[in-house]
């Protein structure tokens, strides 16, 4: 048998052995936050903390935040967190909003208190997150705002506003407020180039402390997040000269992003520990954003295959991988992704932002979550892993080297956990091995151990639960609850897995129910059981003592251990055990009553570890006949849900009318802005002028529409053509039309973020006087701050824009147009991202309650259009979707068969005045969109609007359109039937007849 003290293995080398941790610091503000080297404590109690994703501006229904929120709880985080978008609630300098619609983020920290989870708040200003311009104020990326990142006058004017205001909120969230605020990070990833107390950054981050704690007061502790192990930034343990933070926080992808091919990579990083006790030795270990899936860019393979590359597998595997080196705080970026409806997204990223998470973009679970839930739960069971000093590591606990572990103990308890996995972690091997333990009653050798390709397992040695201790186990702990004063343990194994563990101080048998063999052998004072893990579940009744449920893994994904408290940090005696349904939300325990609430998506056995005294059972408010089981849980049969019918959108009368009139030579463009800047604060000049950056006249989403005029006398003077060079990002797109007919379009390509097209006026039809050449430029975002040379200060819109020949003719005027009202947001609900420049959106025609003209045709997306240019498609349909259900939905697109043919096209589809996607056939590679609840009116009259615009001569129309189900779900405990009425506010008379 290997012993402990052999030669522990390099990657970890001496810093292994660090001496136990004792006592905790604070920031000087408040004692309600304090760490140590092995954890956060909140309010005096030592912490773990899981924690989830999630951005609220993908989700603009409030209603659903507590949806997520509880499925957090329900899955065993114990935390959320929130980017803050500046941008989001900044539409001009002069205003930041905080109360209307979803921008409304009190509403955040009120579920997440009424969830029972903790929230990680990050402001920014700068935050990244696939967003356009990362987050920061689009009015800002004219480059008239100073150099961002530095503490340039200008940029600090801009942004400290910001800082103060939304600190203000998180501020009174505190949890030194009794609030559920526990870390406020300070900028993102901004990596700190030099340790010097002169350098801007240092600055800069200087002043953002000083605004999140002297203007908005915040008081619980700082973090930040190192992008990587690119560089040693921020933390107080290393060459501190000034705006470092609290707690040093390490991000990290290590599956990468390869969404095509899902299965490749799999390496498990294991120098976790020591970069932590390099750069913040006296700090509890921190991953702000660890991989939870992977974003897709234009083009790419689908998130259904990032689900996968961050699949059940990696989830088993690297989460755990953290436990073994020690961090106590883990953050999953992302665990909900959501929509990037209107202009929400950077250029990297399409419409959804599904990201592959746990939680689908319809809010639904997938098997990664479930399979989270197994390390989550007894994470919150575990009090002694919060607290133990590493010990070894290697290919030194196990009769081969093909099983790597790392050992950990908790010096105070004597409690061990080892962690093996396949030393060649892509392995598929099934590899069956010995692992040597050393637990209280001396070295021990657990036999049959067993993994199984790309699985890992947490070992536990001394394992206390209640008032008893398992000396050893090589199942796994699940989790466990305490019922009438005894202990409920779940451990699982996939099936057909050999099970061994050792029950300390027990003579008795265990009675058997279920089909696993089970052979029970005394050994001394404690009994040894040893098993085969059959498909469902085996309970073990010790007689006067504990109740040990066997489970396989998959069985065990779908058991819950629904809080009897809104408290985020949780005993085992403050939650109970219940299997069957597909979520179980909340728990409640009234004498001999107990509420359960949560979803069904089928017929449903449901059962519960419920006290001996309970007598009634409620499941969503109606009470349930129950069952005793022969081992003492109550069972009950629950209805799955009710059939649901849609509309069949194809069938459905479409009105149809141009969307793209401005074309014409004689349409009246008097109104649009004049382009009439020569010079622009963008740190890139165009090459001709005037200045066509729509973000210098106030246009910063959504299409953009520039009106060129120019004379054609005949003879020498004519000019023979035109160049125009359009800045959009990744895969945009532009058309050219001269004096109302198509001249040329720019069909775009998944990474291509410029584009030139040179344009023959050969067969053009000129006039001596007052052409007009139409450019409709597509927008998909601003840049991120990685992005060359300047971020979100990379330019969109026109930079170069000629007339070509010999003659020397020049354009005579620009005028240009976008959203309505500019900067002014003249739909405070929808909000900055929402609207574009197409003239349906300037005239609000995709918004309910449009009284749709009766010049308009009858005419289908499905039969589209047959030559450039945008078509719009209008229609209504009514829901009545079942009470107390959870029915999202999604449209779903298909394109026609011309569509490789040539006949490239861009698609916007509106739902009740939210532009909920795009869709570019010839790109790809989406063609779903859900749309939540709330957008859509489940029980009334619902508004769709579709543009088609037609990039090539043979025009363009949809193969399908229809309106289809993610799932239903039956949960009338949530309150589905919300009244979303206020979140699509219709279309006022008289409020855009004057942008046309």
């Amino acid at each position: 048998m290997k012993i402990l003290d052999l030669v522990v293995n390099a990657v970890l080398a001496a810093s292994l052995f660090a001496g136990h941790v004792v006592g905790q610091k604070d920031n000087g503000m408040t004692k309600a936050v304090q760490w140590d080297r092995n954890s956060l404590y909140v309010h005096g109690e030592r912490v773990y903390i899981f924690s989830g994703e999630f951005h609220y501006p993908r989700l603009p229904v409030p209603e659903l935040w507590l949806d997520l929120f509880q499925k957090l709880r329900a899955t065993g985080f114990n935390a959320v967190s929130i980017y803050f978008f500046w941008a989001y609630h900044s539409p001009n300098e002069d205003t930041l909003d905080f109360k209307t619609g979803a921008k409304d983020i009190q509403r955040l920290f009120d579920y997440a208190a009424e969830a029972g989870i903790w929230v990680i708040s990050r402001a920014g200003p700068y935050i990244n997150a696939e967003t356009t311009a990362g987050g920061v104020a689009l009015w800002t990326t004219t480059g008239a705002h100073g150099v961002p990142r530095t503490h340039d006058d200008a940029n600090y004017n801009a942004w400290r506003p910001w800082i103060e205001g939304v600190g203000k909120i998180i501020a009174r969230n505190g949890a030194d407020k009794g609030g559920v605020v526990i870390l406020n990070q300070h900028e993102n990833e901004f990596i700190e180039d030099y340790h010097d107390p002169e350098w801007t950054g240092v600055k800069y981050m200087t002043q953002i402390d000083d605004a999140f704690v002297n203007g908005a007061g915040v008081r619980v502790p700082s973090s930040h997040n190192e992008k990587g192990m690119r560089g040693q930034s921020w933390s107080t343990d290393y060459k501190d000269v000034g705006g470092s933070v609290d707690i040093y926080g390490l991000d990290s992808y290590p599956n990468g992003f390869d969404c095509k091919n899902p299965n490749s990579k799999f390496t498990v990083v294991k120098s976790y520990f020591d970069w932590f006790e390099a750069y913040s030795p006296s700090q509890p270990s921190y991953m702000p954003e660890y991989q939870g899936g992977a974003f897709d860019p234009w083009g790419g393979y689908s998130f259904e295959n990032c689900a996968q590359l961050t699949g059940t597998q990696f989830s088993d595997v690297f989460y755990k991988t953290l436990v073994a080196q020690k961090v106590s705080l883990i953050s999953l970026y992302m665990t909900y992704g959501g929509t990037n409806w209107g202009g929400l997204a950077a250029p990297v990223v399409y419409t959804s932002y599904d990201y592959g998470a746990p939680l689908t973009e319809s809010r639904i679970i997938r098997d990664k979550m479930r399979q989270i839930k197994s390390l989550t739960l007894f994470l919150r069971v575990s009090p002694d892993l919060r607290n133990t000093d590493m010990i070894s590591n290697g290919t030194i606990f196990a009769n081969t080297t093909a099983i790597y572990g790392m050992q950990q103990r908790n010096a105070d308890t004597g409690a061990g956990f080892y962690w093996v996995h396949q030393n060649t972690s892509t392995s598929n091997a099934v590899v069956n091995f010995r692992l040597d333990v050393t637990t209280s009653a001396g070295n021990v050798t657990i036999p049959n151990v067993q993994l199984d390709g790309r699985e890992s397992k947490i070992v536990v040695t001394d394992y206390r639960f209640g008032k008893h201790e398992l000396l050893y186990s090589s199942a796994e702990v699940l989790t466990y609850a305490i019922v009438d004063s005894k202990p409920v343990l779940v451990l699982y194994l996939n099936t057909a897995q050999t099970g061994e563990f050792v029950l300390k101080k027990t003579s008795s048998k265990p009675v058997v129910y279920g089909s696993s063999a089970v052979k029970s052998v005394k050994s001394g004072k404690n009994m040894k059981i040893t098993y085969t893990q059959t498909s469902g579940k085996t309970v073990l009744q010790f007689p006067g003592g504990p109740q040990v449920w066997l489970v396989d893994r998959i069985t065990g994904w779908n058991i819950w251990a629904p809080a009897l408290t809104r408290k985020p940090n949780l005993s085992a005696s403050q939650h109970l055990l219940v299997q069957g349904p597909y979520l179980v939300r909340t728990a409640a325990l009234s004498g001999a009553s107990l509420a359960l609430t949560g979803d069904v998506n089928a017929t449903t056995t449901l059962e519960v570890a419920a006290p001996a005294g309970v007598h009634t059972l409620t499941w969503n408010g109606r009470r349930v006949s129950t069952q005793r089981t022969k081992y003492g849980t109550l069972t009950a049969k629950l209805p799955g849900p009710a059939a649901v019918t849609l509309p069949d959108l194809s069938k459905l009368t479409w009105k149809s009318t141009d969307a793209l009139p401005e074309r014409a030579r004689a349409y009246d463009a008097s109104s649009w802005t004049l382009a009439n800047h020569t010079t622009t604060r963008n740190p890139t000049p165009p090459a001709t002028l005037p200045v066509l950056y729509p973000d210098d006249y106030g246009f910063h989403v959504g299409i953009k529409l520039f009106r060129g005029t120019f004379d054609a006398p005949a003879g020498n003077s004519t000019p023979t053509g035109v160049t125009i060079t359009a800045l959009g990002g990744d895969a945009f797109g532009f058309s050219l039309f001269l004096n109302g007919a198509h001249l040329q379009s720019f069909a775009g390509a998944p990474a291509v973020a410029s584009g030139t097209l040179q344009a023959s006026f050969g067969n053009a039809t000129l006039h001596a006087k007052d052409n007009v050449l139409l450019v409709v430029l597509d927008y998909h975002g601003h840049d991120q701050e990685s992005v060359r040379p300047y971020g979100p200060r990379n330019p969109r819109g026109l930079s170069e824009a000629r007339l070509t020949g010999e003659s020397g003719a020049a354009f005579k005027e620009w005028r240009l147009t976008g959203n309505a009202g500019g900067e002014a947001e003249l739909d405070k609900v929808r909000g900055v991202y929402n609207e574009g420049g197409l003239l349906p959106e300037r005239l609000g025609w995709p918004q309910p309650g449009f009284p749709t003209p009766s010049t308009w045709a009858a005419h289908s997306p499905l039969n589209g259009t047959s030559e450039a240019g945008v078509q719009f498609y209008r229609t209504t349909f009514n829901l009545s979707l079942p009470a107390g259900h959870d029915v999202p939905l999604a449209f779903v697109f298909t394109p026609a068969a011309e569509s490789a043919e040539g006949g490239e096209a861009r698609v916007l589809l509106w739902v009740n005045g939210y532009m909920y996607g795009k869709y570019i056939p010839h790109i790809g590679p989406q063609t779903r969109f859900p749309v939540p609840p709330g957008i859509l009116d489940g029980q009334g009259e619902n508004t769709v609007a579709v543009a088609v615009w037609a990039q090539g001569d043979g025009g363009a129309r949809l193969g399908g359109v229809a309106l289809e189900t993610e799932g239903v779900f039956r949960g009338e405990g949530f309150g589905w039937g919300f009244d979303g009425a206020y979140l699509r506010p219709a279309w006022v008379e008289g409020e855009r007849e004057g942008y046309a």
